[in-house]
């Protein structure tokens, strides 16, 4: 017997023993990680807000199942909303879409070794999408429509965040953009669509019918605005003319599939002012009547924000700390914000410090975006204000902004 009660010619089997069971846990380690792995490649979208009664149906199910703001889709799920209900989901390979009331959608990726983004198709209903103004790293957004016909969306370069709008009809699928910049592609097809146009995307590129508004252009407020709440506060909706229109109808709503509705009139003119009884998120939307009478389409609805306080950090793109490329500092850069509503004047503050006491370039004007011919390579803070004394800020604190390339010699 050995030291240690142990047979020593029984040693080496123990030792190949203990050997064979490591290998065994490790075995089985790894394969638990391989399987944790498997699953989480296999998630293609997350529900991030759900509101009301929202259901999926999984791919290896024939029923539908309610969800909640968490739940996972992959490959092949079904979702759908039903009256009064929303939600929006985030997609893996980059961006979101929220569906409104009664959308059926099916999410999708690309199986190896293809790859590739994510797919959406559109059953029923109307969604909207937000596309970054980064590339999306798993390659664009496919929207899938009739006969499997696939278009990628992808946002222009320099345009910034871009909202689109997808809607299923009886004749096909409209797809429009309300702010930004879209660059279609399907095969050697490539179609540029900007804010306020659409096109039928239902048939591909190849068939689209030619793209054009099919409803009044919103002007007034900008997207997404904060307005600071105040007894007796008017609001102004203003919208662009529409060749042919008689007159206008204009929705105002609590809820984004407008069933809550507060305003629901018609004007000949070009604006309603809406004078809103307490703080909180109000949706509208134009449409226009034909000589009959008739309602088109409702253009995008856009959200008001009426807040308490008054709206601070408001800034849109550039990104606090983005990095421009070398190339840039030649090229064109684009700097916009959110509005407060009415028609205000902005001033862009773009400065070597952060408390923008050193400006280098001030733009003064009443749109909401500023377009820059390019900046020398270096480090920037920028901020806007509405030009007003004193100056109010949009922002609580500056954004840093690093143009790359080689220094410049003194």
């Amino acid at each position: 017997m050995g030291e240690l009660g142990v047979p020593r010619r029984g040693i080496a089997g123990w030792v190949v023993l203990l050997l064979v069971a490591g290998c065994a846990r490790t075995a089985e380690d790894d394969g638990a990680a391989e399987t944790v792995s498997r699953e989480l490649s296999a998630i293609v979208a997350t529900c991030a807000v759900a509101r009301g009664p929202v259901e999926t149906m999984r791919t290896a199910n024939a029923y539908w199942e309610p969800f909640e703001a968490g739940a996972t889709f992959r490959s092949g799920d079904w979702v759908r909303t039903g009256p009064g209900a929303s939600t929006r989901i985030e997609l893996r390979g980059g961006g979101r879409i929220e569906l409104e009331e009664r959308t059926v959608v099916m999410v999708d990726r690309p199986a190896p070794p293809t790859g590739g983004g994510s797919v959406v198709a559109l059953e029923s209903g109307t969604a909207r999408g937000l596309l970054p103004e980064d590339a999306l790293p798993d390659g664009p957004l496919v929207l899938r429509g009739d006969n499997g016909r696939q278009v990628a969306l992808t946002v222009e370069e320099h345009a910034g965040p871009t909202e689109f709008r997808v809607t299923r009809t009886a004749r096909g699928m409209h797809l429009s953009v309300s702010r930004g910049r879209l660059l279609l592609s399907e095969g050697a097809h490539r179609r540029t669509l900007a804010a306020g146009y659409w096109l039928d995307v239902a048939r591909g590129l190849e068939d689209a019918e030619h793209d054009g508004p099919p409803f009044p252009t919103s002007l007034s407020p900008g997207v997404d605005a904060r307005i600071a709440w105040s007894p007796g506060l008017r609001i102004t909706l203003s919208w662009g003319p529409l060749d042919g229109a008689r007159s206008y109808q204009v929705q105002v709503a609590r809820d984004l599939g407008f069933t809550r509705r507060i305003v629901d009139t018609q004007v000949e003119g070009l604006d309603f002012t809406f004078l809103p009884l307490e703080p909180g998120m109000f949706v509208w939307r134009v449409a226009a009547l034909d000589a009959e009478g008739r309602p088109g389409e409702s253009g995008f609805a856009r959200r008001i924000f009426v807040e308490r306080k008054p709206p601070r950090g408001l800034l849109v793109t550039p990104r606090d700390g983005y990095e421009a490329p070398d190339a840039l500092a030649a090229e064109d850069l684009v700097f916009a914000w959110q509005s407060i509503g009415g028609e205000p004047r902005y001033r862009l503050v773009v400065a070597r410090d952060r408390e923008l006491r050193q400006p280098v370039l001030v733009r003064e004007g009443g749109l909401q975006q500023v377009v820059l011919p390019g900046l020398a390579p270096g480090e920037y803070y920028w901020g806007v204000y509405v030009a007003e004394e004193p100056p109010v800020p949009l922002f609580q604190k500056a954004r840093r902004l690093v143009v790359t390339g080689p220094p410049v010699e003194r």
